[in-house]
């Protein structure tokens, strides 16, 4: 699960479109995956809190 990491540019060069080393690129990719990881672990919670639920 090791990702290579991406060396961030300070200024984004404005290309089209835009590189993977862009600073817009890169906090938009980081945002993504902090988001998919925030529903697994609620999905995570919930499956938990309803097993719990059932056997009581």
């Amino acid at each position: 699960m090791s990702k290579k990491t991406i060396k961030v540019k300070r200024k984004c060069c404005l290309s089209k479109p835009p590189c993977k080393q862009c600073p817009i690129v890169v906090l938009r990719e980081a945002l993504k995956d902090a988001k998919a990881r925030e529903v697994k672990k609620a999905q995570k919670k919930a499956k938990k809190e309803s097993k719990e639920k059932k056997s009581h």
